[in-house]
């Protein structure tokens, strides 16, 4: 009936394979990409510095620091839902941080943030003395829970030293005037 060459069908198994292995190149490489940033999700981002200028904040507007952070939260933060703060009002977890907060009189504050979670070990603790115009900085290895059970919010220079603490100098704000340079 029909003479001639019959035209060729490219088979289905031919049009399906590359379709499949595409799928599983995207899956595998989106799969990747999901584990990074769940991972890169788990390591500790410090957040003292925004902590500091609510600090001072409210700070020049009552004349001292607040007793706790639910203070910081109804007059300068004033989050919606506030986060938990721990019994004393002076505990803070953020983004596998751990804030511990302490006014030890009207015009100076103590912040001690010690990273928390799976990956700790990748980064440090730090403590601030905070007061109107200058801020004191210790940093260190991340604290066990050993260790946190010790810590005082005023601590000896001994304390900071068996902690693994060194002092990254003073930061003076008084002779920066209006213009501000990130604490860390």
């Amino acid at each position: 009936m029909f003479e001639g060459a019959r035209k060729q069908r490219i088979k289905m198994t031919f049009v399906l394979l590359p379709v499949c292995i595409l799928i599983v190149i995207i899956c595998y490489v989106y799969g990747a990409w999901a584990r990074a940033e769940s991972e890169k999700q788990l390591v500790p981002r410090l957040a003292v510095d925004s902590m500091v200028k609510g600090l001072r904040q409210y700070q020049r507007q009552t004349g001292q620091f607040p007793g706790d952070f639910s203070e910081l939260d109804k007059r300068i933060w004033k989050y919606k839902t506030a986060p938990d703060f721990g019994s004393t009002k002076r505990t803070l977890l953020v983004a596998n941080y751990y804030y511990v907060y302490a006014k030890t009189d009207p015009l100076t504050c103590t912040i001690w943030a010690i990273p928390s979670g799976p990956k700790r070990d990748e980064g440090s603790t730090h403590f601030l003395v905070v007061s109107p115009g200058v801020i004191r900085h210790w940093k260190g290895p991340a604290l066990g829970k050993a260790d946190i059970d010790r810590i005082s919010s005023e601590p000896t220079a001994g304390l900071l030293n068996v902690l693994g603490m060194t002092e990254q100098g003073i930061i003076d704000q008084r002779s920066v005037g209006k213009t501000r340079a990130g604490l860390f």
